[in-house]
């Protein structure tokens, strides 16, 4: 899916939109003590997601030791949803050039009137600037895993293709997140509200 000519108050709408969908968890087993988060065979650490989380809120110009719930959630669902989409790349056997990235990124910078403009609407969205190019890479392996699955769809068509095979994958690997940061919901790309049975107090 090519990059269309855009204004800049629409290229957040471009820059921010990887193909990802979220799943519903399954009562399937106790995320691994200290993980975040587990994706298939790989565990998002607890401690990845902390140094993630204060590199946004460090770009965001506030102290690292910030409580942010709302961002916490945010940063762990891309995390989680950028692992699904590297396992559908590599089943199906796609994969993306440093060449690519730079050239979507060069695109971004063009369209948005500079990398400072990029780097302040990717903010906006919780990416850090030391996250731009992996936030990159995610969007051009979705874009590719697009036209791999639906080469003759439009966009929406390869739009709609991904989120099913990502749906299709995270169900097949099973995806757990840690019920202290919440739960997946199953049409919306974060993390829903932690389980209501974590956050009331046994009756006495």
């Amino acid at each position: 899916m090519r990059i269309v000519r855009i204004h800049r108050a629409g290229v957040s709408a471009v820059i921010a939109g990887t193909i990802i969908a979220s799943v519903t968890l399954t009562g399937c087993g106790a995320v691994t003590s200290g993980a975040a988060a587990v994706v298939g065979d790989t565990r998002i650490s607890e401690q990845t997601l902390t140094s993630t989380v204060q590199e946004v809120l460090v770009a965001q110009k506030k102290s690292p030791n910030t409580s942010d719930s709302a961002l916490t959630s945010a940063v762990l669902g891309r995390l989680v949803t950028s692992e699904l989409v590297n396992l559908l790349a590599t089943e199906k056997g796609v994969t993306v050039t440093q060449g690519a990235i730079d050239s979507t990124l060069q695109g971004y910078v063009q369209q948005a009137g500079g990398e400072a403009q990029v780097q302040d609407i990717l903010l906006q969205r919780n990416v850090a600037p030391t996250q731009i190019e992996s936030f990159v890479r995610t969007n051009v392996l979705a874009q590719m895993l697009g036209q791999a699955l639906a080469p003759t769809a439009d966009i929406q068509g390869q739009s709609d293709a991904v989120v099913a095979a990502i749906i299709e994958t995270s169900l097949a690997v099973g995806t757990e997140v840690s019920p202290r940061y919440g739960t997946w919901e199953a049409t919306k790309l974060v993390i829903g509200p932690v389980p209501s049975d974590l956050s009331v107090l046994p009756a006495e």
